[in-house]
């Protein structure tokens, strides 16, 4: 057993730590406290690993591993965890059920159920709404397919008129005018060929009637015949000229007028139609716009009435949530509680994994690392350590002017239990690496003088300043790489 000339240096360290505990603001003994335990223990491993001397302040230059540790504090928290609220926004929701706080859940499992009394009422009048604009745009659509059926049939009744004229115009054009032209073209050609034989045949007969070898009656029915001859060419000419100048072009007027009239026609019916049919089309359009917003609107409030009930998305403790009474207090959330969206009602964190969250002094990052090892203990378990390793090191700082500043480190535990709890309070040692076999003192042995390190070291005539070459150390001792040899005294700092 250690006397109490072995633990003196010790308890010396630790009562000036309270003094300076007794300095801090309220905040800082705060962080500080939680602490307490983990320096308590570091001093016990203190004294034990160094070989105190037999004169108070003095110790002894030991050989042995040198384990680099980092202490920390801060509380237990679950590396997942998810918070669940109504999700009907604008909407006051009154909680009408709530799963038990402390209870373990199961995917699925019911957490909270609003009243959806509100939108129950609001259902009925939308799916009646949706009723009503439904058979409305039912009745649009079968007007408008009703009236597109008539159309058709004016449009086809148009478009065939006109294409009948068009026929009857072209069939003139290229078949009757030019054959009625050559027909009337070929027959004055055959009068003019009559009368010319009419007239020599008269010629000829003139001189036998003179000599008497003709008769009279058949000089005279020559005569005739040539007279007929001529009437019937002058009456063909007169034909054939009405035929091209003013029969045609006229027949070729009327038709044409017949055939722009039937176009023009078609036009009229395909516009009257046309628009007929977009004003029909729009009406339709739009009963079947309301009866669309209408569905919308039923789906939305059997979402809203979905949405009353809110199940847990993965396994987890059930925790609930403060809020504020009117009177500003702060209780736990119950049955009966109206509520908002986006204020969260109770969480569900999953303690399956664990973490424990806590900062680490600006000083020592360089020492912290992921993946490094650590052991924690809880307050409410002081008796138990737990493994972890440290899982991610945080890149902003906090801390006010003129105070140390720290940076967020999250350690991870290697297993969990269904006692722990978020919220508990932890102190843990980072394990940041181990000298194997090193001379060491602690750190109080050591001081500097500018940039180098020195020790004061007992000898056998007195006590002698000693350069020294430090190498790594944790918060209690530090590595002597040169200037100290296992078994040298070297005197504590006052």
């Amino acid at each position: 057993m250690l006397d109490a000339v072995r633990i003196a240096p010790a308890v010396r360290r630790f009562r000036e730590a309270l003094s300076l505990l007794g300095a801090l603001s309220p905040r800082k003994k705060a962080l500080l406290a939680a602490g307490a335990a983990v320096l308590v223990l570091a001093a016990a491993l203190l004294v034990r690993r160094a070989a105190v001397s037999d004169v108070v302040g003095e110790v002894r230059a030991v050989r042995g591993p040198l384990r680099i540790t980092v202490a920390v504090s801060g509380l237990l928290a679950p590396a997942r965890a998810e918070s669940y609220g109504p999700e009907v926004a604008g909407v006051e929701m009154k909680v009408a059920e709530l799963a038990p706080e402390g209870t373990w859940v199961a995917p699925g499992a019911l957490l909270v159920r609003f009243d959806d009394a509100p939108f129950r009422r609001e259902l009925e009048v939308a799916r009646s709404r949706l009723v009503q604009t439904s058979g409305e745009a039912e009745q649009a659509r079968q007007a408008l397919r009703a009236l597109l059926a008539t159309q058709q049939s004016e449009r086809l009744e148009a478009s065939a008129a006109f294409a009948r004229a068009d026929l009857d115009l072209r069939t003139f054009v290229n078949g009757v005018a030019p054959l009625q032209v050559q027909q009337s073209a070929a027959a004055v050609e055959r009068a003019r060929r009559e009368m010319d034989e009419s007239r020599q045949k008269l010629e000829g007969l003139a001189p036998f009637a003179e000599k008497g070898y003709v008769s009279r009656d058949e000089l005279r029915s020559a005569e005739r015949r040539a007279t007929e001859a001529q009437a019937d060419l002058v009456l063909a000419e007169q034909q054939h000229s009405t035929l091209t100048r003013f029969t045609h072009p006229q027949l070729l007027a009327q038709k044409t007028q017949e055939v722009e009239s039937r176009k023009a026609a078609l036009k009229v019916v395909s516009e009257k139609t046309a628009a007929q049919a977009a004003q029909a089309k729009a009406a339709a359009d739009l009963a079947d716009a309301r009866a669309a917003e209408a569905a919308r609107t039923v789906a939305d409030v059997e979402r809203r009435i979905a949405l009353c009930t809110v199940t847990a998305r993965s396994p987890g403790l059930v925790v609930h949530r403060e809020i504020f009474e009117k009177g500003g207090e702060k209780r736990r959330v119950r049955v009966g509680d109206a509520v908002f969206a986006g204020q969260p009602v109770l969480d569900l964190p999953d303690l399956s994994e664990m973490l424990v969250e806590t900062r680490v002094k600006e000083g020592e990052i360089h020492r912290v690392e992921p993946g490094q090892k650590a052991e924690v203990r809880l307050e409410a378990f002081p008796d138990e350590t737990f493994a972890a390793t440290v899982l991610r090191l945080g890149a902003l700082t906090a801390g006010d002017k003129g105070e140390a500043r720290t940076f967020p480190l999250v350690l991870k535990l290697a297993k969990t239990e269904p006692r722990l709890r978020p919220g508990m309070s932890a102190q843990a040692l980072v394990l940041a690496g181990e000298v194997k076999d090193a001379v060491q003192v602690p750190v109080d042995a050591v001081r500097y003088e500018g940039d180098q390190a020195v020790c004061t070291v007992r000898t056998v005539t007195g006590t002698e300043t000693r350069r020294v070459k430090t190498g790594r150390s944790n918060a209690f001792f530090v590595e002597i790489r040169e200037g100290l040899s296992e078994g040298d005294v070297v005197l504590i700092s006052r």
